[in-house]
């Protein structure tokens, strides 16, 4: 096994014997924390903004601090809660390889091509073609970094790890499964809106993280 999960790698230097032990100090001081940055299109980089701002107008009791990265993690600290107790693997590779396709997949459109069958008869078959934007066309980036505990980026990698036979040869970080979560969780807000039961619910995580 040699695929890395995350830009850490933790898994295979862990295998290896190249991570250190951490102390107490070292979880006094935060050396227990590590950094992962993902990119995401412009518009849903500002969607999560306002939906945050429309937080803070309805509750005067978000804390201080409450952003992007500390709402991604969160969605990430939830799935690790599902997947402990318990999720079908199965299911969740599903969910993952839909949600690469879906959120991280190259745009391709569908085109219609005539197909010489014999010299006087031509069938239509149904091709896909890669789209390549021009740099112009191409939508700005946002990047957001995200801070986690170790250990926690290490259950997500084996995680991954044990759902290999059932992700169809595709390889999915962990960079992948914050950015599919993040953007699933943005599009059910375009789609149904904001929902008052999804905003207590951060809300009291973010109180019980305190």
């Amino acid at each position: 096994m040699k695929k890395s999960y995350s830009k850490l790698n933790l898994l295979q230097k862990k295998l290896q014997g190249l991570s250190s032990p951490k102390g107490f100090f070292d979880y006094i001081l935060g050396r227990n924390r590590k950094y992962l940055t993902i990119v995401i299109g412009y518009y849903d980089y500002i969607r999560g903004e306002v939906f945050i701002d429309d937080m803070c107008d309805v509750f005067d009791d978000v804390p201080r601090g409450f952003d992007l990265a500390v709402l991604i993690h969160l969605l990430y600290k939830d799935f690790l809660t599902q997947i402990k107790k318990g999720n079908i693997n199965k299911q969740v590779a599903g969910f993952l390889l839909s949600g690469k396709a879906r959120y991280l997949g190259e745009k391709k459109v569908e085109k219609r091509v005539m197909k010489a069958l014999t010299e006087r008869v031509f069938t239509f078959e149904s091709i896909e073609e890669e789209i390549i934007e021009e740099e112009s066309e191409k939508e700005k980036k946002a990047y957001i970094t995200i801070q986690m505990k170790e250990s926690e980026i290490l259950r997500g990698e084996i995680f991954l790890h044990d759902l290999t036979p059932y992700l169809n040869d595709e390889h999915v970080t962990i960079e992948d499964l914050l950015t599919i979560l993040y953007l699933d969780f943005i599009n059910q807000i375009k789609e149904q809106g904001n929902s008052d039961k999804i905003q207590k619910s951060i809300l009291s995580h973010l109180k019980s993280a305190l």
